[in-house]
């Protein structure tokens, strides 16, 4: 008898153990539930820059593979009209400004937003190739916070990509979400690559 009762006992705590749910679930809650819903403005606005506080290089330089010293060949800062131009024969400008409203309709869409589209190009005047994989180019507002950039079809986006050659130049074409009231005063800040200190511009979008 005290065999069959220590069986017993042993069943009912087995089964309370794994009938009931543990102290402070929600037996009703799902993974999906405790998800917010897809906010349809998100990625619309800019985003505080945490970069850095240097003016003359207002975003910090990204880090690359193999590359553990501070850029060698620097310039001054240009307006958006002109040209940054390195010692070594490197020049970087802005050759074209437009801008347009998104279309695109659907998930990930942003109907109706503004964009500032930038064609961005490279002069190799150096003597040495330069690695443009790992270009970026990054837009700041007049508060300084950075742009979202802008993907949609209509923007016909490209990116730098890579080995420019010396001699050869190189273009591409980057857009940002830009309201029409925010083209006045921007800072574009194009880090091409490791050995060259970033590319900046400062003034307005026309």
């Amino acid at each position: 008898m005290s065999i069959a009762a220590l069986a017993l006992c042993v069943s009912l705590v087995a089964c309370s153990s794994t009938g009931e749910p543990t102290s402070g679930a929600d037996p009703t809650a799902t993974s999906s539930s405790s998800s917010p819903a897809p906010d349809p403005t998100a990625g619309s606005s800019p985003s505080a820059n945490s970069g850095s506080t240097d003016p003359d290089s207002p975003v910090a330089k990204i880090e690359r593979a193999g590359q553990s010293t501070a850029p060698t060949v620097k310039a001054e800062p240009a307006d958006t009209t002109g040209a940054v131009s390195y010692s070594d024969g490197v020049t970087v400008r802005i050759d074209e400004v437009s801008f347009g409203k998104e279309t695109a309709q659907g998930p990930g869409s942003f109907p109706d937003r503004e964009y500032a589209r930038l064609t961005i190009t490279i002069d190799n005047g150096s003597s040495d190739a330069i690695d443009l994989g790992t270009a970026v180019l990054t837009l700041l507002d007049a508060a300084d916070a950075t742009a979202v950039r802008v993907y949609a079809a209509e923007a016909e986006v490209t990116d730098f990509s890579g080995m420019l050659a010396a001699g050869d130049s190189a273009t591409a074409t980057y857009a940002y979400a830009l309201p029409a009231d925010a083209r006045d005063t921007v800072t574009v800040v194009v880090d091409f690559d490791g050995h060259h200190s970033s590319a900046v511009f400062r003034g307005g979008l026309d």
